[in-house]
């Protein structure tokens, strides 16, 4: 089994912290009933992220994320080896985030321009292309309606989006508008709305991103 008997499309949009972590939360369920699960994450670069290391060591083939986005300037340092083995120098990749390098205040993976535009467009044609072949039960689009309401994708092509989707695909959409507000035409389109309000937020007390927890 790797679908839905007849797949819904949910949005998890707003201003409150936890839509892609509710994103994350349905994938992981839907991996436990044996549905298999894609993931295309608009204007993210990090390959730091708890999601992709945890995808990558424990749900390999189950669940697969791509990433669309301007990478990390200290993506190097915060990544590190589980061990050295000489033999083997050139197989190993980067297995631990480092406590004492954590997510800072830099925002260059945040810099919207014509680049990350390409990004999203590049996100789109593969985000169209998994929708039609039906290999996966649960797509998940995220921060989608962020790269609709910064102007890095055309509201038109995020609509194409949700009408690619088969019948037994579950699609998930994730994002906000931090200016104006969501274009009700693609909340027309969802089966699910759900709005996450920020009522209060530990970053404008100075908190950085924690790792684990953030990221």
């Amino acid at each position: 089994m790797n679908s839905v008997k007849k797949g819904l499309i949910h949005a998890y949009i707003g201003e409150g912290k936890g839509k892609t972590t509710a994103a994350l939360g349905l994938a992981l369920r839907a991996v436990g009933q044996n549905i298999l699960v894609y993931m295309i994450q608009f204007m993210k670069g990090g390959r730091y992220t708890g999601e992709i290391l945890a995808a990558e060591r424990f749900l390999s083939g189950r669940f697969k994320i791509k990433q669309f986005g301007r990478g990390c300037i200290r993506e190097d340092k915060q990544l590190k080896i589980a061990e050295f083995d000489e033999s083997q120098f050139l197989k190993i990749e980067p297995s631990f985030v480092r406590d004492d390098e954590p997510c800072g205040t830099c925002r260059y993976c945040f810099v919207n321009d014509e680049k990350q535009k390409r990004f999203c467009e590049d996100a789109f044609a593969h985000a169209k292309k998994i929708l039609e072949s039906g290999d996966y039960g649960l797509v998940i689009l995220d921060e989608l309606v962020y790269a609709v309401t910064y102007g890095m994708l055309p509201l038109e092509k995020a609509l194409e989006l949700l009408e690619a989707k088969p019948e037994q695909v579950e699609l998930v959409i994730t994002g906000g508008a931090w200016q104006g507000e969501v274009p009700q035409e693609l909340l027309d389109k969802c089966n699910l709305v759900t709005k996450m309000g920020k009522v209060k937020h530990y970053y404008e007390e100075g908190v950085l991103a924690r790792r684990g927890v953030e990221y």
